[in-house]
């Protein structure tokens, strides 16, 4: 199964960036991935939160592949634990999922299109987290979820 991390914008915090490439190295041991970033829109004081929205995720969408199982990381979404996640994520590698798409969005989030687009809309808490974070999160969890299904000591 191959993994393609969708990011919108890109992040002004390089301990954030150098996090998602460090465990996206720990995560090729075990399936091929890639990041992909869309460009994000600007947001000023005057701007349309909805219009912007719905251009980030007409980006977002136009990169993920009719096939590609997608999985958006939004509020609205069902959480799990770490050994859940493992499991879901084998659960799509029984499956034989070609390619797994992981969202993350920006400030805004998501327009209302990438939900309803998605296969499953997972949760990383009920807190509210920089979107900047919330792609370091996935990229950890994504690398956890693949240590608990090879039974390696990292996740205790």
């Amino acid at each position: 199964m191959k993994i393609r991390l969708l990011f919108v914008g890109k992040t002004n915090l390089p301990e954030v960036e150098s996090g998602v490439a460090r465990y996206v190295e720990r995560i090729r041991r075990y399936a091929p991935i890639t990041v992909r970033t869309v460009r994000a829109e600007k947001i000023g004081k005057k701007a349309n939160e909805d219009l912007v929205r719905l251009k980030e995720s007409e980006r977002l969408l136009s990169a993920v592949e009719a096939r590609s199982h997608l999985v958006v990381w939004d509020e609205r979404g069902r959480l799990m634990t770490s050994e859940e996640f493992a499991a879901f994520l084998g659960d799509l590698e029984k499956r034989a999922v070609p390619e797994t798409c992981m969202a993350v969005g920006g400030p805004l989030g998501f327009a209302s299109t990438v939900r309803e687009r998605a296969n499953d809309l997972l949760s990383l808490s009920r807190m509210t987290f920089p979107h900047d974070l919330a792609r370091l999160l996935v990229t950890e969890q994504i690398y956890r979820a693949f240590t608990i299904l090879k039974g390696e000591p990292y996740h205790k």
